[in-house]
């Protein structure tokens, strides 16, 4: 990565963060160097916040969430997320819209990494119509991963608020009963997610509560996602740059928790 680059982000993560009460905890010499890998989806990846980066088809941007803790703890990053991703992705090749494929993602966990960040669940529960039928095999993919990368710390990533429980129509052009369908299943991958990271000897890192009273519906600078028609670079009900800023300084008082 290039240095430059890190020290422009490094300040710019922590004022945001900062603006909106999320403060990251000071860097632990421990957690300094060594190879940070990121797994997952697009809450993961960041579609279409600058800049975009390869390969395009998976819409992942090098100001996500892993980019700007990486660059703060000064490690290495092997960020192989990727939009649309599922569970299945994790060991076999992805094929993207825009053609190609992205490689199975667990071929970026290698025996020298130290911090595995891991953000899946929302592609898998569309997919089983609202179930959470796929837990054991997140579960699975935990201790995959452990098996890998033995010294490495997996941390499980939650996902933020997107809407709230009402809506807020017509600035979020979304009936109330669909805003609630929506969260309903953030809630339910929550709540899985949360419940298997202790089960595999994972940290789980709750995004959700912190992202309270930051949600579509609010205005801009205060919220963390975008609604249906984006007003900031971001996919629609995904996070946006200030989102994955703050995601970012979580995560980091997760590692400064385990690590001190």
């Amino acid at each position: 990565m290039d240095m430059t680059k890190v020290a422009r982000l490094v300040p710019l993560a922590a004022a945001l963060a900062t603006a909106v009460g999320v403060v990251a905890a000071p860097v632990s010499a421990d957690t300094t160097g060594g190879v940070f890998v990121a797994l997952g989806e697009s809450g993961a990846a960041g579609p279409l916040i600058p800049k975009q980066i390869a390969p395009l088809g998976c819409l992942k941007s090098d100001h996500n969430y892993a980019h700007l803790a990486a660059a703060r703890l000064g490690m290495t990053l092997h960020d192989a997320t990727c939009s649309g991703a599922k569970i299945q992705d994790m060991y076999a090749p992805q094929r993207l819209r825009r053609g190609g494929s992205n490689a199975p993602q667990l071929d970026a966990v290698t025996s020298d990494a130290r911090i595995v960040t891991l953000d899946l669940g929302t592609n898998d529960t569309i997919d089983t119509g609202g179930s959470t039928a796929w837990a054991p095999r997140f579960g699975a993919l935990i201790d995959e991963i452990h098996r890998r990368a033995p010294q490495a710390t997996v941390y499980v990533m939650g996902k933020p608020v997107r809407l709230p429980d009402a809506g807020c129509f017509p600035r979020v052009p979304i009936s109330a009963s669909r805003a609630k369908q929506i969260e309903g299943r953030i809630d339910a991958v929550n709540a899985t997610v949360a419940a298997q990271a202790p089960a595999h000897h994972a940290i789980f890192v709750d995004i959700h509560t912190a992202s309270i009273g930051h949600d579509a519906c609010r205005p801009e600078g205060v919220r963390w996602s975008e609604g249906i028609i984006p007003t900031q670079p971001a996919a629609p009900l995904h996070a946006n740059e200030l989102g994955h800023q703050n995601e970012a300084a979580l995560l980091l008082n997760a590692i400064h928790s385990h690590e001190s």
